[in-house]
């Protein structure tokens, strides 16, 4: 077996053990934990760094949410932080999601669920 192969089969192992150990908890940096009601059900989840907004993996599944049209209610006040032209709410795998975060924050959304 040449350099390369080795280095290729070598890459590809590490690639598949890294992406194995994402999947079953999420990194340090990733503190995050969300419960969140879905539909009437709940879902926990790990949020991403960046913050609510971005898609997310559902704990205990390989299901994930991809937020659409996010609402935040602060202070009395409700803002749109998310709204993506031409989302259709009527889809078949669409969820709608709430929860409230730790700063208070109320949170509604609606999802694509893949």
């Amino acid at each position: 077996m040449n350099f390369k192969t080795r280095a290729c089969i070598f890459g590809l192992a590490l690639a598949f053990g890294t992406a194995a150990a994402q999947a079953t908890s999420p990194p340090d940096s990733w503190t995050n934990l969300r419960v969140l009601e879905c539909d009437g059900v709940q879902v926990t989840t790990y949020l991403a760094p960046p913050g609510f907004g971005t898609p997310f993996n559902v704990v205990g599944s390989t299901d994930v949410i991809i937020p659409m049209v996010v609402q935040v209610t602060f202070n009395g006040q409700t803002f749109t932080t998310r709204s993506i032209p031409g989302f259709d709410p009527n889809r078949k795998d669409v969820v709608y999601c709430e929860y409230l975060d730790p700063v208070g924050a109320f949170i509604q959304f609606l999802g694509i669920r893949k």
